[in-house]
């Protein structure tokens, strides 16, 4: 079961939330304090709660905060040294414990800043008496203690009994408040320097306050008035925000922040809460409570929408599940209580509950990384690892973003289909494209003696180099650039160091950030080559991935009936009877034919006309030409002699680049044209 972390408690109504990454805090609002407080992901320690050397006996438990052993059906502890049978053996966590083993890193690198950045689970660490041991001579784990302390833990001498050093810090408190004298505050979201808020509240208003001095008097309101506004969209290039009214009329209200100047984007929505913008401005995502409890996707370029989910428990704010935009995390609120993934094209299987049994009305989620989730619920906040409990592909090795190795096929092709408990979905046979993350187990690969590794397409080895940020043990910030290059190494090119242990990157899998673009399109032969130190090659991985970076075609001829077609200049098409036959050719292609297609149809200002199938229609691309015909009558209708209409069809490309689709290679094309007499 997936284990939910409680980092504050006694909240007065936890609503919106942003995460500032820079300085690793959680802002957030409290409703029924009318407050903006934050929580400190890294604070100081401010003692050790007990410290020693011990020895767990086989099948005892062991209490980090008091240093205490007992049988496990007698004492209450944090850790059991469980003993399955003569070789299966396990260290479990226990009584709402969590647990990380680290492998074998330098016990005095693990400093109190470090133990608050891991993600701790519920799932045992392996130590059986065999060769898939992990807790090895020096081997180091980290436990969350059942009281919230942490504790470091370093294996001295492995058997039945188990010899460890440990020491168990406290911690200063994580939770203060910056501001206060606010009336119902929804939603906050900060720019990305972590200086300026954005705030709603309830009764109408949008402010904009610093952070530095965050209290309602020091505000400067932004509008008013407005109905209910629940979640805001920050877009800092253009300098404006979005917003979505809860209350009648139900607007999604687009806000100048220099002019204040208002324009209504969208009118009629049910009870709206949550919203997301699209980053190039097309699209919004909102959650509505009413009809059933949605989320749907808003064109902002015209009057087209797709719900992507619906059947959701009171849905609220949304949150992107990474900078790719092709997914986003909605709280669901009571009697639900989860956290559910929806992906941003509608497909089957679109909407998956990757947290359940959160507390009490979850109301946002700030995503830390692609595993580590905080859930802003009513009384407490949580933390939670949506990706411990899920059975992967071990290996050094890892796959390609979030595709696992063992999730591409033979083809080349992503199927994370296979395992349907994987939050991280793909349509099934994706090809690879764009800019490829390839992810390698540091950690596991310097407990095999590995100090190197190499990426070789067919023959030729990678040279790409890349920046990360490495973790300041001093004060828990990701802040010190490091720039990753490949190096000659027994004269082999293209070698790259493992991660040396006591080193904590922002992105700790990461192996090699590869432009695929470089490649030639098609099926493609990787290696992955795994040294020690002195060039002996300890394993290799080989697979093929299919490289796919070809764009997408789309155009569409002007209608034509009895071959003559509409004008150009202005686009009329007479004709003669309603028997007659509408014909529009169109092109929906692919040189590969990785792509799929949507051909619409409709009246404008009515949408895609109703009752006709051949006038909705999602399916695959091919080489040659589409022919679209149908009778004018059944167009037009009863009711209308002459009317305006268009034709669209979208092409998207099916390349993932392992985060989310590639849809800078998607086509597009629509043409507008009146039927009359």
């Amino acid at each position: 079961m997936m284990m939910l972390t409680t980092m504050l408690e006694n909240m007065g109504a936890a609503i919106g939330s942003s995460f500032l990454s820079k300085t690793n805090q959680l802002v957030f609002t409290e409703y029924a304090k009318g407050a903006i407080s934050v929580l400190d992901l890294i604070v100081p320690s401010t003692g050790i709660v007990k410290n020693g050397t011990t020895v767990i006996k086989g099948t005892w438990t062991f209490d980090c905060e008091t240093g205490l052993l007992g049988a496990a059906s007698t004492r209450i502890a944090d850790i059991w040294w469980e003993q399955i049978d003569s070789v299966r053996r396990q260290m479990t966590p226990i009584g709402g414990a969590g647990i990380v083993n680290l492998g074998q890193v330098d016990f005095n690198l693990v400093t109190p800043a470090v133990l608050q950045t891991l993600s701790f689970g519920s799932k045992p660490i392996p130590g059986n008496n065999n060769a898939t041991n992990e807790l090895k001579v020096n081997d180091v784990f980290a436990v969350r203690t059942k009281n919230g302390n942490i504790a470091k833990i370093r294996v001295l001498q492995y058997g039945y009994d188990l010899k460890i050093e440990w020491m168990t810090y406290k911690f200063a408190d994580s939770y203060h408040t910056i501001g206060t004298g606010y009336t119902m505050p929804e939603d906050i979201v900060a720019s990305a320097d972590g200086i300026t808020a954005y705030v709603t509240e309830r009764n109408g208003s949008l402010l904009q306050v610093s952070l530095g001095n965050a209290n309602r008097s020091a505000a400067m309101a932004i509008a008013s008035g407005l109905h209910a506004p629940h979640q805001i969209c920050l877009d800092e290039q253009h300098k404006q925000v979005f917003v979505v009214e809860f209350a009648n009329p139900g607007r999604l209200i687009q806000i100048d922040l220099k002019t204040k100047q208002q324009k209504i984007l969208l009118n009629g929505l049910n009870n709206a809460i949550g919203l997301l913008v699209s980053s190039d401005l097309a699209y919004a995502y909102i959650s509505e409570q009413s009809g059933g409890g949605k989320v749907t996707k808003y064109s902002l370029q015209g009057s087209a929408h797709i719900t992507l989910a619906t059947g959701l428990t009171n849905p609220f704010f949304l949150t992107w599940s990474d900078a790719t935009e092709s997914s986003f995390f909605v709280a669901e609120r009571d009697p639900a209580n989860r956290v559910t993934l929806v992906k941003t094209e509608p497909s089957s299987g679109s909407a998956v509950h990757v947290v359940t049994g959160t507390g009490i009305r979850p109301s946002s989620v700030a995503s830390i990384g692609a595993r580590q989730l905080l859930i802003c619920c009513d009384t407490i906040i949580q933390k939670t690892d949506i990706l411990a409990d899920i059975s992967m592909a071990t290996g050094l090795f890892m796959g390609i973003g979030h595709v696992p190795w063992n999730l591409i096929t033979p083809a080349g092709l992503a199927d994370t289909t296979a395992l349907t408990a994987y939050p991280y979905q793909f349509p099934k046979d994706s090809p690879f494209g764009g800019v490829l993350s390839l992810q390698v187990n540091h950690t596991l690969a310097w407990m095999k003696a590995v100090r190197y590794y190499r990426v070789i397409v067919d023959s030729m080895p990678r040279m790409d180099t890349w920046l990360d940020l490495k973790l300041n043990t001093a004060n828990g910030k990701y802040e010190i650039p490091v720039e990753f290059k490949p190096e000659e190494k027994w004269g082999k090119a293209g070698c790259y160091a493992i991660h040396q242990p006591g080193e904590w990157f922002m992105n700790s899998d990461l192996g090699l950030i590869m432009n695929s673009s470089s490649i030639t399109n098609g099926k493609r032969k990787m290696t992955i080559e795994f040294y020690t130190n002195a060039g002996l090659k300890v394993s290799q991985q080989v697979f093929f991935i299919m490289i796919d970076n070809n764009r997408c075609t789309a155009a569409i001829d002007m209608p034509e009936i009895a071959g003559v077609s509409a004008t150009t200049e202005c686009g009329m098409l007479r004709y003669g009877n309603k028997t007659d036959t509408l014909s529009i050719r169109y092109v929906a292609s692919h040189p590969d034919l990785q792509a799929t297609c949507a051909w619409r149809v409709g009246r404008a200002g009515k949408g895609t006309v109703p009752g006709v199938p051949e006038c909705s229609v999602d399916g695959p691309v091919q080489h040659v030409p589409f022919l679209f015909q149908k009778d004018v009558g059944t167009l037009l209708g009863t009711t209308c002699p002459s009317a305006a209409f268009y034709a669209s069809v979208y092409v998207y490309a099916r390349a993932i680049n392992g985060f989310g689709r590639l849809s800078q290679y998607d086509a597009s094309s629509i043409v507008a044209f009146a039927l009359t007499l």
